[in-house]
């Protein structure tokens, strides 16, 4: 009886760690399933599993199983797929995740305050290049590390002056810790000044191919510019 169980734990354990077989494992921890047609997440990924490459499929939905139990994960790439909305919650278990990169989908917009939830150690997000119009004001602030956010590339019309905060106090002062901002080819035409004084760790920032007005909205840019020499802006 004893043997039987040893050899129960062994064939779960082994089945816990071993690679889904439409991916390759080629080394330990890591799993890489591009150019494979998937239209799902793999089942059974391996729980060690602290890098995992999905990009280059026809991913087209994730549902609040997707990801569970990979809490080790600290780099997951889904670019180059056909999602088209994040479940609320979907990244829960990922609390050793650092990057995340998401561009390339179908992505219109990130519609609650709950998509990030989990991601406590999230430095790179890359939303660039989806569809996305609308960023819900609070979704960043489960994101107390991000430093880096890629939104080039999507057709975003306006931005709440909140939209890029990642801590609040108390619900009444915001800051983004945010180091690196591309807001490049969207269709901006304003852009709310709290979105960069809430900033105070900002490097970078691109604003290029937007159709900004030239008008009193955007008047605190050019004394913000002058203030902050040191920060590249384009």
């Amino acid at each position: 009886m004893a043997l039987l169980t040893l050899l129960m734990l062994t064939l779960e354990v082994s089945k816990s760690q071993s690679c889904p077989r439409s991916c390759n494992c080629y080394r330990a921890n890591e799993v890489h399933c591009t150019f494979r047609s998937l239209l799902t997440i793999p089942p059974g990924l391996p729980s060690r599993t602290r890098r995992m490459n999905l990009g280059f499929n026809s991913i087209s939905r994730l549902n609040d199983k997707s990801l569970v139990g990979l809490k080790r994960v600290e780099l997951l790439m889904l670019h180059s797929n056909d999602l088209q909305r994040l479940p609320d919650g979907v990244f829960k278990d990922m609390k050793s995740l650092q990057i995340l990169k998401l561009s390339y989908n179908k992505l219109r917009e990130i519609s609650s305050s709950l998509t990030f939830s989990g991601l406590t150690s999230l430095l790179r997000l890359y939303l660039d290049h989806n569809l996305l119009q609308h960023i819900h004001p609070r979704a960043l602030l489960q994101l107390p590390s991000l430093r880096l956010l890629r939104l080039q590339g999507n057709r975003l019309h306006q931005l709440h002056p909140h939209t890029l905060c990642t801590l609040s106090f108390l619900n009444t002062y915001y800051v983004s810790t945010v180091r690196h901002l591309d807001l490049s080819n969207n269709s901006l035409t304003t852009l709310p000044k709290e979105c960069v004084t809430t900033a105070p760790l900002l490097e970078t920032l691109f604003l290029q191919a937007n159709p900004w007005s030239c008008d009193c909205r955007m008047k605190w840019f050019l004394s913000w510019s002058l203030a902050h020499p040191g920060n590249r802006h384009v």
